[in-house]
């Protein structure tokens, strides 16, 4: 961008060359205060600097002279009346004027009426302080890193934001005790707080141990629950300022009702106390209860956190400025995403983010139409859920949409912007499917293994986990095997600024662990009691089942058969063996007589060894599971309807 000509007022500088000043010259006033060349040479530095030339227009209104007498420099600069926050242009103007010499009272102002007028009306939102540095060196220096190992979908150049510093928000000035970000009683604060205390040892001792002291609750909305407190803690109040004010209206608008259901207070409560939480009673009625109540969760999560880094910035910055220590200010970990959400489907992440823009409600959206068009329904997806309109309701919404279930996708908040398809490493929240991050990740004996971005994560919630059952739990078993683990690069880290609980290794016991599914599992049940350590403690909401035995509408005989196992581990092995040794056997002797016998298989594993064991033995069957084209389910069916088969072997 070439420099802007000068206004042809003397004196006056136009509305362009001063937003050059603010948006590209990148001006630093702490390390310009006692610098002895003239201002004009200051600025041409920092467009130089920035690659947009330099400034060639002399700043007749403020000349930046020095006193051959005294050896300092002077300034005759006045301060543009503004009624906005200080920006990085006056902040610049205030430093010059406070450390080198005072403005005369006849001095005229370097914007003209006109000017002023039309800035009343612009974005206020600007550069950031000087101390923010860090954070952006640590973004840039992440851009070595191919992008390509992490994020598969690539934005072009033309998209890419400026990485310039988040203004600081109106709200948090660091001297003002009135305007603190956290309360006293905000479960945030307290849980997240970087303190070594007797009662923090004891819970860490406690959870280690599994010393858990349960007690049930029942509660009129969510059912039984049981409670794992640690440490003797018991049951907290409610938190009396549980959701950022930028939240409450957007909040409103999304919700159904208007305000929090009884349904979702009493879950949204249980989330905000940072206690892990499984839920096993999702259905068709309250999903959209529930995944309003994780995403309001986890977006109140992210904000708290990014406003107590601006006003730990401004605390730095005011330090620098005026010399004194500001002392240790830890308020993020090695890497920035503090959130992830792992659902099953694209269509999941579609509505999940729809909903997550509609509560940030920012200004610019950047590659919503990219979005849109990957994750968004096309019209032969539409044909194919129209084609369903003859299965049951919970399939239709299941598989409606985009069901392509390798994804990832990385969502990076701004001040008045959102940012999909961020890099991981300059997201804030990632939203994925558990292939999508294997993928990311790599295999096991892989040559090309990164999980460093995994290694802060704050929150995880792991969403419809029936459904994940159905594709390949190993892939989440190994997510939390892999998940804050000490990364093998810094990435532009600012270690004076990472927890200490991340510099200890002990980040695992203050992430938080959402599960959600329909029904509890062995494996949902290993991951809360190995992998959910959160010192805050567990909650586990499980709603009795009516059963679904008794109203089988065909009246057939119900055989219900024990297999005794030998150990949990190989539970699965003593299964196939007791089917392959005893239950098939006996149905090959039915199979004379009746032809039309199913086999089903829950678990995709089981169809492969069934499969698999039927083929060796030279069964005549036909096979359809998920992998299946709708012309070899239709050929299948056909031939079992004629009786031209033993059997057919179907899987979900």
């Amino acid at each position: 961008m070439p420099p802007a000509k000068k206004s042809s007022k003397s004196g006056k500088l136009s509305r362009k060359q001063l937003q050059q000043l603010k948006e590209y010259g990148e001006l630093d006033p702490l390390n310009s205060i006692n610098d002895d060349r003239d201002l004009d040479d200051l600025v041409s530095k920092a467009l130089g600097r920035s690659g947009y030339g330099s400034f060639t227009g002399k700043l007749r209104a403020g000349k930046h002279s020095r006193d051959a007498g005294k050896g300092h420099a002077r300034s005759s600069l006045a301060k543009p009346q503004r009624n906005s926050r200080p920006d990085a242009y006056s902040r610049l103007l205030k430093s010059l004027e406070t450390t080198t010499s005072s403005i005369p009272a006849n001095s005229k102002s370097v914007v003209s009426d006109e000017d002023e007028d039309m800035e009343e009306n612009e974005d206020e939102a600007t550069l950031g302080s000087a101390s923010d540095d860090s954070e952006n060196d640590e973004m840039q220096n992440a851009s070595d890193v191919d992008q390509k190992e992490y994020e598969v979908d690539e934005v072009d150049e033309d998209e890419l934001e400026s990485e310039a510093e988040e203004p600081i928000p109106e709200d948090l000035d660091a001297t003002s005790d009135a305007k603190e970000v956290f309360e006293a009683h905000d479960y945030m604060e307290g849980h997240y707080a970087d303190v070594d205390s007797e009662q923090m040892h004891k819970k860490l001792s406690a959870v280690t141990n599994k010393e858990y002291e349960q007690t049930i609750v029942e509660d009129p909305a969510l059912g039984s629950i049981v409670v794992c407190n640690v440490a003797g803690e018991g049951a907290k109040p409610a938190n009396p300022r549980p959701l950022k004010q930028k939240l409450v209206k957007p909040f409103h608008k999304l919700s159904k009702t208007g305000d929090f259901t009884d349904f979702q207070r009493g879950l949204f409560g249980w989330f905000d106390q940072y206690r892990d939480v499984v839920y096993a009673g999702r259905s068709l009625e309250n999903e959209d209860e529930i995944t309003t109540a994780y995403a309001l969760h986890a977006m109140n999560h992210v904000m708290k956190a990014k406003d107590q880094e601006h006003k730990n910035n401004s605390k730095l910055a005011k330090a620098h400025a005026s010399g004194s220590d500001a002392g240790e200010l830890r308020d993020r970990g090695f890497t920035r995403p503090r959130v992830l959400i792992v659902v099953p489907f694209r269509n999941c992440a579609y509505r999940l983010i729809e909903k997550l823009l509609k509560l940030v409600s920012a200004e610019q959206e950047m590659n919503s139409s990219r979005f849109a068009k990957e994750y968004g329904p096309d019209e032969e997806e539409e044909r194919k859920h129209n084609s369903n309109k003859r299965k049951p309701e919970d399939f239709q919404r299941t598989f409606a949409g985009n069901i392509d279930d390798s994804f990832r996708i990385g969502v990076q908040l701004h001040y008045k912007s959102v940012k999909l398809y961020a890099d991981f490493y300059r997201a804030d929240i990632i939203i994925a499917s558990p292939i999508g991050l294997r993928m990311t990740t790599g295999a096991e004996s892989g040559d090309r293994k990164d999980f460093d971005f995994l290694s802060s994560v704050e929150m995880v919630i792991v969403d419809q986990c029936d459904v994940l059952l159905m594709q390949n739990w190993d892939h989440v078993s190994h997510l939390f095997n892999h998940m804050n683990l000490t990364p093998k690069k810094d990435h532009g880290c600012d270690f004076s600024r990472v927890r200490s609980w991340f510099l200890d290794g002990m980040a695992q016991y203050r992430r938080q662990t959402i599960l959600i599914s329909e029904h509890m599992t062995p494996e949902i049940q290993a991951v809360f009691n190995n992998n959910c350590r959160s010192i805050e403690g567990k909650v586990r909401i499980k709603p009795a089942y009516t059963g679904a035995v008794d109203n089988v509408v065909t009246q057939v005989s119900q055989i219900f058969k024990r297999v005794s196992v030998r150990r949990l581990a190989s539970a699965n092995d003593d299964r196939f063996s007791n089917f392959v040794e005893q239950t098939l056997p006996d149905l090959e002797k039915s199979m004379m007589n009746k032809k039309h016998t199913v086999i089903f298989a829950s678990s995709y594993f089981d169809f492969v060894r069934i499969r698999n064991h039927c083929k060796d033995k030279g069964y005549i069957f036909a096979a359809i599971s998920e992998y299946s084209t709708k012309s070899e389910a239709m050929r299948a069916r056909m031939k079992f309807f004629d009786g031209e088969l033993q059997f057919i072997l179907y899987s979900e």
